[in-house]
């Protein structure tokens, strides 16, 4: 599968972040929590538009962070115990998920392993993204940002 390559503008965010290997499933638990917090972020640049942040690779114990968030136009009024992230613009190839929960963890490894490797591009040390666009209310479908040079 080939990638679509984009060129994104770039954004802030306000959400909530966790830090492990998500080995327990610790990801959907943040977004469960997340959704709850939603209501309380103000200057919402797209309400219908959330990010899955991904802004470091893993550590040697597989630890990573992982920011689930909303773009927004300010950081004026960030809910207390929520951070703030600034992705920059760049480029990025875009993969999209479609399935169950269960098979994302085969997807990103056939992006890393398979796909991305084949590619003709090379890895940029900017965030990766989740986009959660209508789609993914809809159908559960989502798009995977790549960084690029």
């Amino acid at each position: 599968m080939e990638g679509k390559v984009i060129t994104l503008k770039g954004f802030k965010a306000v959400g909530l972040t966790y830090f492990g290997d998500n080995e327990k499933g610790e990801i959907p638990s943040l977004w469960a929590t997340f959704n709850k917090q939603f209501s309380h972020i103000s200057q919402k640049s797209m309400p219908m538009l959330c990010y899955g942040i991904c802004d470091d690779m893993p550590d040697s114990e597989g630890r990573f962070h992982y920011t689930a968030c909303v773009a927004v136009d300010a950081f004026s009024d960030v809910p207390e115990g929520m951070d703030t992230k600034t992705v920059p613009a760049g480029k990025y190839l875009v993969y999209t998920f479609s399935g169950p929960m269960d098979n994302l963890g085969p997807f990103y490894e056939t992006i890393f392993s398979t796909w991305f490797p084949n590619s003709p591009y090379e890895m940029d040390m900017r965030p990766q993204l989740e986009l959660y666009d209508e789609r993914f209310m809809r159908n559960g479908e989502f798009d995977i940002y790549v960084p690029i040079k």
